[in-house]
């Protein structure tokens, strides 16, 4: 319940103009939340205004027919892999995001085969001109995760994957908000997922 009421404070505050940061550590000392109640606040929780902009750059999947096509590759991977275990949200701005908050680490499994396979099927049902992933270098395993998605799709390490991405400015597969803003136009393929697994 407390969880509950926090969302509702936190979204009340941000629709009023306070910072995310300021907002989020007030409420979540407020009631006294821990780490992951605050991580799940954070990843879903927007004001409407946020909402409003993001929500106007979502395309549908169709929308991806004879497009280029780039994807932000741990982004879409972890949180399709949130979506078939059930660590998925929808959250305030319609965008599917993972709840395990998994940041610098990435281990490869057979839910990452999994998880691509869904991604793959997607792609391949909307045919997209080009597609081509994208994962940042930094990342452990990072080229052996890109040796496991080249006979499928192009796959690149960059240092920056989000600059890149703005840079390409294609179509962008990701649920990155602070991505989202700086490029035209993105695509929810967990959302997708989500909904064909629950169909």
């Amino acid at each position: 319940m407390s969880l509950q009421k926090a969302s509702e404070e936190l979204r009340y505050l941000l629709n009023r103009g306070y910072k995310k940061s300021s907002a989020l550590t007030f409420i979540c000392n407020h009631y006294q939340l821990n780490k992951k109640d605050r991580h799940f606040l954070a990843r879903s929780i927007f004001s409407s205004h946020h909402t409003e902009i993001i929500t106007s750059k979502k395309r549908p999947i169709e929308s991806i027919h004879n497009q280029d096509i780039s994807i932000d590759g741990y982004n879409v991977l972890i949180t399709t892999e949130a979506v078939l275990t059930n660590q998925a949200i929808i959250c305030d701005d319609s965008v599917v995001r993972d709840t395990r908050g998994i940041f610098g680490k990435y281990e490869i499994s057979d839910l990452t085969e999994k998880a691509l396979s869904h991604i793959y099927a997607l792609l391949n049902q909307y045919a997209p001109s080009s597609v081509t992933f994208y994962l940042d270098k930094q990342v452990s395993h990072s080229g052996d995760l890109c040796t496991l998605i080249r006979p499928h799709f192009p796959c690149n390490t960059v240092t920056h994957v989000d600059n890149h991405l703005a840079s390409l400015n294609t179509i962008t597969a990701t649920s990155d908000s602070i991505l989202i803003k700086k490029i035209n136009h993105f695509i929810d393929i967990p959302f997708e997922v989500m909904l064909s697994i629950h169909l």
